[in-house]
């Protein structure tokens, strides 16, 4: 069975219009791509989408090669503008760059991906995945959780609510494929690693649940009848990631009036 979304994201979508209404001025969130990643992509048009609807400033810098010295620059012009309220760093940037430097560049205020890991805002990724799991009546807190992935998106800041919270948790970042009886053992499976199917029948049961951070990591249609509930393909933890991110848009507009 599938995690229900749908009911979900219209709530936070009539929220955020509120809140949206309530700010005299337009938020701005600019976002910093290097590459041509199709998935990345398509993420980037769904942010430029609710952008417009929430009637708030949309700029990208997209370079097709990573230069650190022009991409420290841009970003550095980025958290000195009056009228940007959030950067985005579209990760994973090429080999070339110096991905934690840039981070840094980022002024903490205007971090709304909490990337930095000091920013005031819940990491959007995390934050989507804990309001989905709460909206559907799982209790976090009551289950033997694993995480898969230890990236400053998700598997990272994931875990540092989960401590946060005091909830128990294992976290796997390698040779997830020579731990499956491990992994097996838990109620709650969160994939964020971005590896291709990397999990496997093996590694779940009939009573878990599963939660595809990343949109890859697990194929949801083979793996629905094995499960007790997983998250869609489409239509959840992406656009769940998108609302929470404007979420964190506004809160800055907010504190950078």
């Amino acid at each position: 069975m599938l995690l229900e979304a749908k009911t979900l994201l219209s709530k936070l979508e009539t929220s955020l219009a509120a809140d949206r209404r309530a700010l005299e001025s337009s938020p701005g969130l600019a976002l910093v791509w290097v590459g041509e990643d199709k998935q990345t992509a398509a993420f980037i048009q769904k942010k430029k989408l609710l952008a417009k609807k929430l009637d708030c400033q949309f700029f990208l810098h997209h370079f097709n090669s990573g230069n650190q010295r022009q991409l420290e620059a841009v970003i550095d012009g980025l958290s000195h503008r009056k009228d940007i309220h959030g950067i985005v760093l579209q990760l994973p940037l090429p080999k070339s760059c110096d991905t934690e430097a840039l981070i840094q560049k980022i002024a903490p205020l205007k971090d709304v991906d909490n990337l930095r890991g000091d920013s005031p805002y819940a990491s959007p990724t995390p934050n989507g995945i804990m309001t989905l799991l709460s909206s559907n009546n799982i209790a976090i807190k009551n289950l033997k959780t694993i995480i898969l992935g230890s990236g400053k998106l998700v598997g990272k800041p994931l875990a540092d609510e989960f401590r946060k919270n005091g909830w128990k948790f294992d976290q796997i970042d390698r040779d997830a494929a020579a731990q499956v009886n491990f992994i097996r053992d838990h109620d709650l499976l969160i994939a964020a690693t971005g590896v291709k199917n990397l999990v496997t029948p093996e590694m779940v049961h009939q009573e878990m649940i599963v939660v595809d951070g990343s949109g890859v990591d697990v194929e949801v249609a083979k793996f629905e009848p094995l499960v007790k509930l997983i998250t869609p393909t489409k239509g959840a933890i992406g656009p769940l990631t998108v609302h929470c991110l404007f979420q964190n848009l506004l809160k800055a507009a907010q504190k950078l009036v």
